[in-house]
């Protein structure tokens, strides 16, 4: 865009000029005398700001493209001789507007709006990340909640048909043979020690969950006799490892309620370590109603356990046995 501005007098009285930012590409006329032979006059110029060194020319016109906007100052001399530049300095103050995108207090306002923006996007995503995790931690209180109810009926679970059946037993005992009653009695009262001890505990090392299951199996063995085989073989380096309270007991009861044997078919009940896992396996020949089950037992335990472990707990059928890996803690 080429723009031609008319000065308020000539080059030589004007001190300053503003230009519109469409107006940064401009022509200068400069003047030189001499009476005799003006084309012998020799011209030289400087935009401070814009150029870098001083240019020489004998064309009086100078050409500026393309020059931002900012303050500029046109420095101009005019001699007849090359050689001699000790003559008087003309100036003009050249002040070229801005456009407004270009200006310092635009890109500030940008550079606020920015900073803004991002403040406010921070603000909202950890608005965003607190509420997540306020939902999470309620979502696992819940859970947590849930599994715990269904791990106190389990341990409840244990009292009305254990302590029936147990009292049953103990009261054939009494009539046949006291000895064994009152070794009854002791082992009955270390099972409900037992439950009563760790009632409140998430978990128990594995060495306390089978001293408890041996108390339990010798109160079973009183009724069963050689129709229950319970085979436990767990080297010492997991006893420390940790479990749910009546985690195994639950696993035999099961197996017990669920499971026909006799003398020829004995319930075989084995409880090994494994991968990580501590198996309970036992043989299977279900039974074709089971009057006090509810279902609901082993469903229990996963929920409880899915709290508990990252790792699964594994049910499966894999004929001729029924098969329970609790993830060890």
């Amino acid at each position: 865009l080429n723009t031609t501005k008319l000065l308020p007098g000539s080059l030589e009285e004007t001190n300053e000029i503003t230009l519109r930012p469409s107006e940064n590409f401009f022509t200068i006329e400069m003047t030189g005398l001499h009476y005799l032979n003006p084309e012998r006059c020799v011209y030289a110029y400087l935009l401070e700001g814009f150029d870098k060194e001083w240019q020489y020319t004998t064309d009086n016109n100078v050409n500026y493209t393309n020059v931002p906007g900012g303050q500029y100052t046109f420095r101009y001399k005019v001699s007849v001789d090359p050689g001699q530049w000790d003559v008087q300095e003309k100036k003009l103050a050249i002040d070229i507007k801005t456009v407004f995108y270009k200006t310092k207090w635009f890109q500030a306002l940008v550079l606020l709006f920015i900073l803004g923006s991002l403040s406010l996007f921070y603000r909202y995503r950890m608005n965003h990340s607190r509420r997540l995790m306020l939902l999470q931690s309620r979502t696992q209180a819940l859970e947590k909640e849930k599994a715990m109810v269904m791990y106190e009926n389990l341990k409840e679970h244990l009292n009305p048909h254990f302590l029936f059946n147990s009292l049953s037993s103990l009261s054939s005992l009494i009539r046949i043979a006291g000895q064994h009653a009152i070794r009854f009695v002791d082992t009955m009262s270390k099972v409900y020690r037992y439950i009563l001890k760790n009632r409140d505990n998430e978990t128990v090392p594995l060495r306390e969950e089978l001293q408890f299951v041996q108390a339990f199996i010798e109160l079973q063995k009183t009724r069963f006799e050689e129709t229950l085989q319970v085979r436990i073989h767990i080297d010492e380096e997991y006893l420390d490892m940790k479990i749910a309270p009546v985690t195994i007991q639950n696993l035999i009861e099961n197996a017990i309620k669920h499971n026909v044997a006799d003398i020829e078919n004995p319930l075989v009940i084995e409880i090994f370590i494994e991968e990580g896992y501590l198996i309970v396996r036992n043989t299977l020949r279900k039974k074709s109603y089971v009057e006090t089950s509810n279902q609901q037992g082993l469903a229990n335990m996963v929920a409880l356990y899915r709290y508990l472990s990252d790792l699964p707990m594994v049910i499966a059928e894999e004929d001729p046995y029924f098969i329970v890996k609790i993830p060890l803690l």
